[in-house]
């Protein structure tokens, strides 16, 4: 493994079409002491010593209960919990949201171009508005018989 994800070239050749997994199974050991094994798995570790190749002390007749966890190592593998977590990805806007949202930034900016047209027109009417007070007011003054 560590040789196909550093050399470029065999990545490429093999693994060109992989794409991101979809599920990981992860086990993770934790190791425990407790005094093994449990006294209810002495007569089948008896019958399963007894029945191997293992070679067997003189006086196992007679002290095969203590030499049972004395000399011989139990595993147990259990499980540590049958909870499953599932991560799932979805989508946070969907295609109607997304629409709305453009829909309401255009008509808000839309919106906000208007009025500052309108105040542009507004502003321009003013002006032309005053220049012509200002020019009525002169030829007001020039017309007028002088005294």
């Amino acid at each position: 493994m560590t040789e196909i994800l550093n050399t470029d070239s065999l990545w490429n050749h093999f693994c060109s079409d992989c794409s991101q997994e979809c599920s990981t199974t992860a086990f993770t050991i934790t190791p425990s002491s407790v005094a093994a094994p449990s006294t209810v798995y002495f007569p089948f570790i008896k019958s399963f010593v007894e029945n191997s190749n293992v070679t067997l002390p003189t006086n196992w007749s007679s002290t095969w209960k203590s030499e049972i966890p004395h000399n011989y190592v139990s595993l147990d593998v259990v499980c540590e919990t049958y909870r499953v977590e599932n991560y799932t990805q979805e989508a946070s806007v969907s295609s109607v949201d997304l629409l709305s949202n453009v829909g309401g930034q255009s008509g808000l900016w839309i919106g906000i171009s208007f009025l500052s047209i309108m105040e542009l027109v507004e502003m321009i009417y003013r002006l032309i508005r005053y220049h012509l007070h200002v020019v009525r007011e002169r030829f007001i003054r020039k017309n007028r018989p002088q005294p």
